[in-house]
């Protein structure tokens, strides 16, 4: 057995072969460069060969000439980091001093601390520079976050589309009823019930809004509430944007899946994009929350906010779209057979 493992590893060095696992696009570009090869022995010209396989000639013999110097690691992204990288301006005596100053005033920035600085040294620093220093400092370890000092936070982890979910793309639009629609939710404060979960949806083009109220802002609920949309909505969902609240992950984003709703979620502090269902939001919370005096019963909120939304719908103008209701802009509009947006 141990002659048989020998004579193996003999044979993979003198073949030369490469054991090394690279990446999906290192096999890719050997693809187009045997592919290249192929046309070219074909009798297809360069230029033919390249626009057949939608590269750029200085791309071709860059990656040809790696490929021949370095095999499939030559064929791996390059490194972007610049051949001549910034080197630190400042003295060990100066990142020492900014040391101590953070360490005694844990709740300051560079602004700050470039003033103190100043002033306990009799030396001028940048805020840049101080900022620089807290930076290195912060990776290595010596000082923590303002955040974790005050909340016991990190940054926030950003979010991983491994499900249904997609990110928002810059430029998307409304082309017809139920695309897009806008979900989010708000808490609000009823008198003599206290304080609550608003959920508002609302079409872009149409400003058909649905209403739900819950205790909590779960993505329980939020399942719920779209399939309350998917019953008040005179037309059917073609797709759903929202925050990157957690409310709308899991049996939420699941939902969306199972009903085939693609569901595009929103860069972080943007409110401005769901501008439509956030006006919604303080109608809903000036003109039915702010004036409710009925029963502060749950059953009988949920009950009076659906009679509010069908005043929304089919009674209350709306400025956006000519001071008709959705409801008659809806049957006025001429839909669009196809959307473009993707």
């Amino acid at each position: 057995m141990m002659q048989t493992s020998i004579l193996q590893k003999k044979l993979y060095h003198i073949n030369h072969i490469d054991e090394t696992e690279y990446s999906k696009i290192a096999y890719e570009r050997k693809d187009k460069l045997d592919k290249i090869a192929l046309l070219l022995s074909d009798g297809c010209s360069e230029s033919v060969a390249l626009e057949a396989v939608d590269i750029r000639r200085s791309t071709y013999y860059r990656w040809k000439r790696n490929y021949a110097s370095l095999g499939f690691a030559g064929l791996e992204n390059e490194s972007k980091r610049p051949n001549k990288v910034r080197k630190a301006s400042w003295s060990q005596e100066i990142e020492m001093r900014i040391y101590l100053l953070r360490k005694k005033f844990p709740l300051w920035g560079k602004q700050k601390l470039a003033v103190i600085y100043e002033r306990n040294y009799g030396k001028k620093i940048s805020q840049s520079m101080v900022g620089r220093i807290l930076t290195k400092l912060k990776k290595r370890g010596k000082i923590r976050p303002v955040r974790l000092l005050l909340y016991g936070k990190t940054e926030p982890k950003k979010r991983v589309f491994d499900n249904h979910a997609q990110r928002w793309k810059h430029g998307m639009k409304t082309k017809k009823p139920g695309e897009l629609v806008q979900i989010d939710h708000m808490a609000v404060n009823i008198p003599g019930f206290g304080q609550a979960k608003h959920f508002s949806a609302t079409c872009p083009m149409t400003k058909y809004a649905a209403y739900q109220v819950y205790q909590e802002a779960t993505s329980k609920n939020a399942a719920h509430f779209l399939e309350h949309v998917k019953q008040s909505f005179p037309f059917s969902i073609h797709s759903i944007q929202v925050d990157g609240g957690s409310e709308f992950m899991a049996l939420f984003e699941n939902a969306c899946k199972n009903a085939q709703i693609p569901l595009f979620v929103l860069p972080p502090r943007s409110p401005q994009i769901n501008g439509n269902v956030e006006r919604s939001n303080s109608t809903a919370k000036y003109e039915f929350y702010a004036q409710y005096t009925s029963t502060p019963n749950l059953d009988i909120i949920r009950k009076n906010l659906q009679k509010f939304g069908l005043f929304y719908n089919f009674e209350r103008p709306h400025q956006g779209i000519g001071l008709l209701t959705p409801h008659q802009f809806f049957d006025e509009i001429n839909i669009r057979p196809q959307s473009h947006m993707y």
